[in-house]
């Protein structure tokens, strides 16, 4: 496997000369020409003040660099573009210069998709490094003279790891990549597995502020290298929507259809259509044609990118049951008041946010939480729809034991958003407990935007009012 790299580095040097330097390449190599003063390029470069950069990429192997070793890259990827030059013109500023196609970075941590048969454990399907980079380098569509795609470059980070072995450190890796190479790629594609793909996808989500680029997330339920599989399509849809102007956000696609990543779970281990987003509608989905739904992309960002790569995860997920003995969770937020280790207790409960009417010993348990500093938030078990705590008797105890509504986000949206802001380390409890209320990156509804249930009581409208106050 390996890549024919067109590299070209015009620097003006004063005296109208034109240099075509050597350029370090993805693989660790140097490819180099000897320099050149042909006329059209002086009577171009010359008065000319700043510098240009072109860099493409495509499948397949070259016959200029046949010989060449390809080296793999270690993890993490780092800056894969280590030209003097930050930005690569996608319009030509004037004749001869520019590039035609669009660029996209695309970084591989594993998963399914990557499975291919493995000698080692005697043929059985495992993730097989290297087997992208070979069947990408095969695939008809990547080949250079397909206009409709973009130049690519490829990433495999190593060792691979299963997508429930992926953690913060894994995502701050992510993150540091794609803000390293951030002006060197239009777009960027992650391949990882499908487990936690909703939490990494909504993790990068909050971490990449002021995102103005698509991060398009996808893999596979059947690994490429099968004969039916929906890998190809996935990784190819991921691309071409890596290199689309009009998303600025963080996605999923998958099967037929592209998702806002903070509003996106996996709801499926056998069918292709594995991930959906239960309260909002898909940005896009493809059929005949690609069809955008306008009004639920993000506009683009109005600052810089900003990289957070603190991630507080100290927070705990419970699942209430008909019955269930809330002994045990008094016993956990007891021991929380030495150690002070918990931040926040997520607990997934009924309908609208319902609990026991009885267990006014819990309700006074939460309470304690709250005064512990401990951000207690009420979410539901419903797969669509929101938390209303002011609507029912039960919810309106918990707003006044200081429970925070988490509204109509998913579990991966609550959970990532709790460690993103713990990791900022700059707000207090009470502004947290705001912020968990507002939307930050898409990832729910505001308040004033739901629609009231069927006999809404005084309380939920008095919510509304204290959210659009607060906004």
């Amino acid at each position: 496997m390996s890549f024919r790299i067109i590299s070209k580095f015009v620097l003006n040097q004063g005296n109208g000369r034109c240099i075509t330097a050597c350029h370090r390449n993805p693989f660790g190599t140097f490819l180099s020409s000897p320099s050149a003063t042909p006329s059209n390029a002086t009577a171009r470069a010359r008065g000319r003040q700043k510098s240009y950069f072109q860099l493409r990429f495509f499948g397949g192997l070259s016959d200029d660099i046949e010989n060449l070793v390809c080296k793999p890259l270690q993890s993490p990827a780092g800056v894969l573009d280590e030209s003097e030059s930050n930005f690569i013109p996608q319009n030509a500023l004037y004749e001869g210069q520019g590039c035609a196609k669009k660029r996209v970075l695309v970084l591989c941590t594993g998963g399914t998709l990557t499975m291919a048969p493995d000698l080692k454990q005697k043929g059985a399907l495992a993730p097989v490094e290297g087997a992208i980079s070979k069947y990408m380098s095969q695939m008809v569509e990547l080949k250079e003279d397909n206009p409709e795609m973009p130049d690519y470059v490829l990433h495999e980070y190593s060792p691979f790891l299963d997508s429930a072995d992926l953690g913060p450190a894994d995502w701050v890796t992510i993150a540091k990549d794609i803000e390293s190479n951030y002006f060197k790629f239009d777009g960027f594609v992650v391949l990882t597995g499908t487990d936690t793909m909703a939490y990494i996808a909504t993790a990068l989500s909050f971490m990449l502020e002021n995102l103005n680029k698509p991060v398009i997330f996808t893999g596979s339920q059947i690994p490429l290298c099968m004969p039916q599989n929906d890998a190809r399509r996935n990784l190819i849809m991921a691309m071409i929507f890596a290199s689309r102007d009009s998303i600025n956000e963080v996605c999923i696609f998958f099967h037929d259809r592209l998702l806002r990543a903070n509003r996106t779970t996996k709801v499926n281990t056998h069918k292709l259509l594995a991930f959906d987003s239960p309260n909002m509608d898909p940005l896009a989905t493809i059929g005949i044609s690609i069809d955008e739904n306008e009004h639920v992309l993000l506009p683009p960002a109005k600052g810089p990118l900003r990289v957070h790569l603190r991630m507080d995860t100290r927070l705990l997920t419970i699942r209430l049951v008909p019955g269930f003995d809330d002994s045990m969770i008094r016993r956990l937020i007891e021991s929380n008041m030495e150690e002070q280790q918990l931040r926040a207790l997520v607990l997934q409960l009924y309908g609208t946010g319902n609990l026991p009417s009885v267990k006014e010993s819990f309700i006074k348990l939460l309470a304690d939480a709250t005064e512990q500093g401990i951000m207690v938030i009420a979410s539901t078990q419903c797969f669509t729809g929101s938390v209303l705590l002011g609507h029912y008797a039960t919810g309106r105890a918990l707003l006044e034991a200081g429970a925070v509504s988490a509204g109509d986000m998913t579990l991966e949206a609550i959970a990532c958003k709790c460690a993103y802001l713990f990791g900022r380390r700059g707000f207090t409890n009470q502004q947290n407990e705001e912020l968990m209320g507002i939307s930050l990156r898409g990832e729910l509804t505001p308040p004033e935007l739901l629609v009231p249930p069927t006999g809404a009581s005084g309380s939920f409208e008095q919510c509304i009012a204290k959210a659009r106050k607060r906004s």
